[in-house]
């Protein structure tokens, strides 16, 4: 039997795909790529979070009709490649909040912090341990 990762994409809903992609791209130091969604041909932003294979699309910022941003519905975790503190301080500075602050994971599995992105999304962020 063939193991597959549980998640396999994931699409934040965004009412303003331009400050949404300022906002993940400061936060969390990437880069997204724009493109037009192939199914419906609204705008999408790319991210690329996995290091075992940069160039494969992990999810993406999404807009258009029949999407809406909400802090009551799921939280991923997304990888965090850096300074967990620094990336909250920033997420503050381009109008997120910080619902939970970091928080120690038990035994080697690192940090985390959840926060409301600049869209009203609850997005949580992962740290992994040194």
């Amino acid at each position: 039997m063939t193991m597959f990762p549980a998640v396999t994409w994931f699409e934040i809903p965004v009412a303003d795909l331009d400050r949404a992609c300022r906002f993940y791209e400061t936060v969390l130091g990437i880069a997204l790529e724009r493109t037009l969604c192939d199914g419906s041909g609204h705008p999408v932003a790319m991210f690329k979070l996995c290091p075992q294979a940069p160039e494969a699309p992990s999810g993406c910022l999404t807009s258009g009709s029949g999407v809406a941003s909400t802090a009551a519905g799921i939280t991923i975790y997304l990888r965090l490649d850096g300074d967990l503190d620094g990336a909250l301080a920033r997420a503050r500075q381009h109008g997120g909040a910080v619902v939970v602050d970091v928080t120690v994971l038990p035994g080697d599995m690192g940090r985390y912090a959840v926060l409301t992105d600049c869209e009203g999304n609850r997005i949580g962020l992962h740290q992994a341990a040194a």
